[in-house]
């Protein structure tokens, strides 16, 4: 084998080195569910706004699924929305289910503000933006799903406008 033959094998080695250990450290995970039972779906044409650093409701952002006694359901939920998000950093959304006792979990990925539902910048412009997020297969009981949305690391308003939250009841 030539010296150059051999050089391009060393490195190709060493690349397939260093991508396999960055697929390593990926979390995948998923869900399989065989039918949708129930939609749900809320719209609003008025634009709310928040310069909230914390997560806020989005008012109007929320719908509530039964899941009939006996049974497990998985919740699929969709928010879409004109979206402006004004200064640096960037305008986070997440979905929330809140358990009828008031407490609440976010729904899957769960990555807090880590999402970027939008980004601030003075050059941005109304753009369409969308969310989908989902649980794990919850048991019989009452649950609330909420939409929230707050801004991150020096921006300084988030406006949403014309938007649509769907959320589906799926049967393992």
């Amino acid at each position: 084998m030539s010296r150059l033959a051999k050089i391009v094998t060393a490195v190709a080695a060493s690349a397939a080195v260093v991508l396999t250990g960055t697929v390593a450290h990926a979390v995948i995970t998923g869900r399989v569910g065989s039918l949708t039972d129930q939609q749900r779906y809320v719209h609003q044409t008025d634009a709310w706004s928040t310069g909230a650093a914390a997560f806020v409701n989005v008012p109007g952002a929320t719908t509530t699924v039964v899941v009939p006694g006996g049974t497990s359901r998985m919740l699929d939920a969709r928010f879409s929305a004109e979206s402006f998000c004004a200064g640096g950093g960037w305008c986070s959304v997440r979905i929330i289910v809140i358990r009828s006792n008031g407490t609440f979990f976010e729904l899957d990925p769960v990555v807090g503000t880590d999402f970027a539902f939008d980004s601030g910048s003075t050059s941005d412009n109304w753009e369409s933006h969308a969310i989908e997020r989902t649980s794990p297969f919850l048991p019989a009981g009452t649950y609330r799903v909420q939409v929230q949305a707050g801004v991150v690391a020096g921006a300084t308003s988030v406006r949403l406008d014309d938007w649509t939250l769907a959320v589906e009841r799926v049967r393992p």
